[in-house]
């Protein structure tokens, strides 16, 4: 049984006012529509509602059961439609973000924090996790939004680029690049490499120019950038890092070293799922972030 939201209203206003001319004019209707759509109702039901004559209008016993069931779901809609007004004035709702704990320690939580700032309600969550399980997070709806290094299958995700994280060179403080305001790849050949894990992006970019550089394996990879900035810092070789990630290598005997090359860069992807509305405070915690992006490019 199908019963019209308007039929349901109709009951609810002659309940309430106990008068057809009044729960007409609530509705919006004539005295006599409004007969007919409780008429109509009782017929669907099987059922009389209302005991009325000329002065009296009240509700039987099957009507007070009924009463309950439609003041319940009346109460959910105006719930319902409450929160979803909230949501678009941005009074409530939450943002889910991803991306890597380079990202997540540096840039991001400027951006959340202006974020939190214009709308405090909105609640944040974020995961910091490596390239390839943004992705997934995306994929399986975790995640509303990733700033991730790499972009995904683009049959699947929606990705548009950031900008482009300049790399620096690390290397114990006593180097003779220490001292230096920027190097180039060719200064790099012969010299001891620390590698970063070969699944995670900074490896992936770095990769890419490695072998223009030259330089020596020293045997050595590791998971953690904190990890990296110690064996640095024990003078065990250097390494490349993307910008935001030189906090969580830097130590009192680290050195870091700017690289002029174009290739020496890490693309920042802003991604989303491709074909999937996000939630009003995702839609504007994302379009703050393009904005942003766009300003980069024109300043």
């Amino acid at each position: 049984m199908k019963l019209s939201g308007r039929l349901i209203d109709a009951f609810l206003a002659l309940e309430e006012t106990r008068h057809f001319g009044l729960a007409a004019q609530r509705c919006n209707v004539s005295p006599s529509a409004l007969s007919q759509s409780i008429s109509r109702l009782e017929a669907q039901l099987g059922i009389k509602l209302f005991d009325r004559d000329t002065r009296n209008v009240s509700l039987t016993p099957e009507g007070q059961i009924f009463s309950q069931g439609a003041n319940r779901i009346a109460a959910e809609m105006r719930s319902a439609l409450d929160d979803i007004e909230n949501r678009l004035q941005k009074k409530a709702g939450r943002v889910s973000l991803a991306a890597p704990p380079s990202i997540a320690s540096n840039w991001l939580p400027e951006r959340m924090a202006l974020f939190k700032l214009r709308f405090p309600n909105i609640e944040l969550r974020l995961f910091d996790v490596v390239s390839d399980q943004c992705i997934e997070f995306i994929s399986q709806g975790q995640a509303d939004i990733a700033i991730n290094a790499q972009p995904g299958n683009p049959l699947e995700l929606d990705s548009k680029i950031l900008f482009n994280e300049p790399m620096f060179l690390i290397c114990h403080s006593s180097h003779p690049f220490a001292g230096k305001e920027s190097i180039a790849l060719k200064d790099l050949k012969k010299q001891p490499f620390i590698h970063t894990i070969r699944t995670g992006s900074v490896w992936q970019h770095v990769q890419t120019f490695l072998s223009i550089a030259g330089v020596v394996d020293t045997g050595l990879e590791v998971t953690q950038l904190g990890t990296l900035g110690g064996l640095v810092a024990r003078d065990f070789g250097l390494s490349i890092v993307p910008q935001f990630a030189l906090t969580l290598c830097m130590r009192r005997d680290v050195a870091a070293v700017r690289i002029k090359d174009k290739r020496a860069v890490r693309p920042i992807y802003l991604v989303k799922k491709k074909n999937h509305s996000l939630s009003a405070a995702a839609q504007c915690f994302y379009e703050q972030l393009l904005l942003e992006a766009v300003d980069q490019k024109t300043s």
